[in-house]
C-alpha cells in the first residue's frame, strides 16, 4: 500500500512493501529514481540483516548456517503502518516464523521517513526484542534521478565531499560482488571532487570508508543545482549504477556493514561495521537529502 505526504508544496510517496520511500517532488521535479525494470526496478531498498551478497548465500549466527539472499530479508516483506500524518509514515515490521528461518535473532526494524519542504529523512530503528545479544548489519540504497532535468547528461554532474583527506575508496570483485584484498584502490577523488563516469562503474559499487565528514553532494557542475546527502551515523558510503547501461540515476547507499570480503567467513558477528545489540536495546540511524 502506498502512503503520500506532504509539507510546502513538496509530496512524497511512501510504500509499506519494503517500507521504501519512493518518490520526492518539489516544484515539478521529480528526484527519486523511477524504477524502471530494463535499468533497476529497485528504488530505495532497506537493507537488513546483511548488505549486498552475503558470502556464500549464508550466514553463520550462533554457530548455526541460515540461507540469505543478497541485501537480506526486509526489502521484499510487507511492513505495518504504524504512523501515518501529513508529513510523516512510520513503518514496522518484527521477526516471524519465516524469518527465523534466515536470521534467528528476534527484533523490530522501524523506517521512518519524514518530509520537509526541501528534503526528507529517513531513520532506522532496530530492537533487540529477543533473549541473547543479536548482530546485524543495515543500510539504505536510494537512488536518485541523475540527471535530474531535461537537456542534462549523467556526465554534466559531481560528487563533492566535504572532507576526503584520509578515505579510502574500493571496488568489489567483478563477477562476486566481494570485497578483495588483492585490487588496488582507487584514486578517482581529485579537491574533494569526482566527476561523473559512467565507465567508473564497470566493474560494481565505488565503496568509501574513513570519511571525516559524513555528507556529499550530487550536482551538476555548471548550474550547481541537484542534492546533499547527509549520513552521519553511518560507517560506510556505495555509490552505484548499473554496469554498462549508462542508466540515468545514482544510489547514494549508507551502510553499516560492508559487502562480504573474499577473505572472511560467513559468520555475521565478525563483519566489518556489524552492530550488536543486547537484550532490550535499540540502534538509530538515519540519511538525509536535501534540495540544492
Amino acid at each position: 500500500m502506498n502512503f503520500t505526504i506532504s509539507k510546502n508544496g513538496s509530496t512524497a510517496v511512501c510504500t509499506s512493501l519494503g517500507a521504501e520511500l519512493i518518490s520526492f517532488e518539489k516544484n515539478g521535479v521529480e528526484y527519486c529514481w523511477y524504477g524502471l525494470p530494463e535499468h533497476w526496478s529497485g528504488r530505495a531498498p532497506v537493507l537488513f540483516p546483511v548488505l549486498c551478497s552475503p558470502k556464500d548465500g549464508k550466514i553463520i549466527a550462533g554457530g548455526v548456517e541460515y540461507p540469505m539472499p543478497k541485501h537480506g530479508l526486509a526489502r521484499k516483506c510487507e511492513f505495518t503502518p504504524t504512523e501515518v500524518t501529513p508529513a510523516k509514515a512510520v513503518f514496522e515490521l518484527s521477526e516471524n516464523e519465516e524469518l527465523l528461518k534466515s536470521y534467528p535473532y528476534p527484533f523490530r526494524l522501524k523506517v521512518t521517513h519524514e518530509i520537509f519542504e526541501d528534503g526528507f529523512e529517513t531513520t532506522y530503528s532496530v530492537t533487540n526484542t529477543g533473549s541473547e545479544k543479536m548482530v546485524f548489519c543495515i543500510g539504505g540504497h536510494p537512488g536518485f534521478n541523475c540527471p535530474l532535468h531535461e537537456g542534462e547528461k549523467f556526465e554534466d554532474y559531481s560528487i563533492f565531499f566535504e572532507d576526503y583527506d584520509g578515505a579510502v575508496m574500493s571496488i568489489t570483485e567483478e563477477g562476486t560482488g566481494y570485497m578483495c584484498p588483492d585490487i588496488p584502490k582507487l584514486d578517482l577523488v581529485k579537491n574533494n571532487e569526482i566527476p561523473l563516469r559512467y565507465s567508473d562503474f564497470d566493474n560494481d559499487a565505488l565503496i568509501i570508508e574513513n570519511l571525516k565528514k559524513h555528507s556529499v553532494r550530487l550536482v551538476n557542475k555548471a548550474t550547481g543545482h541537484g542534492i546533499k546527502f547527509d549520513f552521519e551515523r553511518f560507517d560506510a558510503l556505495g555509490i552505484w549504477t548499473p554496469i554498462k547501461l549508462s542508466s540515468p540515476f545514482l544510489c547514494l547507499e549508507p551502510w553499516c556493514g560492508l559487502p562480504a570480503a573474499t577473505t572472511e567467513t560467513p559468520e555475521l558477528e565478525n563483519k566489518k561495521y556489524a552492530k550488536a545489540l543486547d537484550v532490550g536495546e535499540t540502534f538509530v540511524t538515519s540519511y538525509k537529502m536535501t534540495v540544492i
